[in-house]
């Protein structure tokens, strides 16, 4: 596959831009084109998983996807409302306060994605190729910040997303990784020993019952109702 490069523009009056530009700034100049095109190989691989996700991931991003909030559009696309009785409930706060600074003018910036011949960017170009031209540009906007919602959620898992020789194919596989790293703390050590093979077939259904109540509170607060 020959090498392809690709640019996507942020805007300084869109709050999930201006969420995924002060995202991309805390990455050093010399590393960021590593680090797009890991986001970019992270998102290929939630869309390859389930193409609704790098939709909706991207609307509920504000500077910060917590697990909990991961976790629960996961659920939504998956029906798999059970998964969230073992996440522990996400602190108030609601969506946090995005604007551009007093005095700042509209700006458009302009972000290179770099393909290299290699298996990760084989995946981003697999997506991207699939859908229809007039349609690309929208879609590379969505995986990116995908990637940059999943960085903050843990610097780790765009890494290892986009590492794995074979990634999770699943929105339950997903869902289960997510959360392996939530219950560990998010340990780099616990991340790294992580693998497919690894991932085990989601719980039965609870009855219904105490958990019931907690499910439907975590939904709630990971929407900020």
């Amino acid at each position: 596959m020959p090498d392809g490069q690709y640019s996507i523009y942020l805007h300084s009056d869109d709050r999930t831009d201006i969420a995924a530009m002060a995202t991309i700034s805390t990455i050093s100049q010399p590393l960021r084109g590593d680090f797009i095109r890991t986001a970019a190989t992270a998102g290929a691989v939630v869309y390859q998983a389930d193409a609704r996700l790098p939709a909706l991931i991207p609307v509920l991003f504000d500077g910060q996807l917590s697990a909990i909030r991961l976790c629960a559009v996961m659920a939504l696309v998956s029906g798999t409302w059970s998964s969230l009785s073992g996440l522990p409930d996400e602190a108030d706060g609601g969506m946090a306060a995005l604007a551009m600074s007093p005095g700042t003018g509209y700006q458009r910036r302009r972000y290179t994605l770099t393909l290299q011949d290699d298996r990760s960017s084989e995946r981003v170009e697999s997506v991207l190729t699939g859908v229809s031209s007039r349609l690309r540009g929208d879609l590379l906007r969505n995986l990116i910040i995908t990637g940059l919602a999943l960085h903050t959620t843990a610097p780790e898992l765009p890494r290892l997303l986009a590492s794995m020789p074979v990634p999770p194919a699943t929105v339950s596989e997903l869902q289960i990784l997510v959360q392996q790293m939530a219950d560990s703390g998010i340990a780099a050590a616990g991340v790294a020993a992580v693998t497919t093979s690894q991932i085990a077939a989601p719980s039965a259904t609870p009855s219904p019952g105490p958990e019931t109540a907690g499910i439907k509170k975590n939904m709630r607060r990971a929407f900020g109702d």
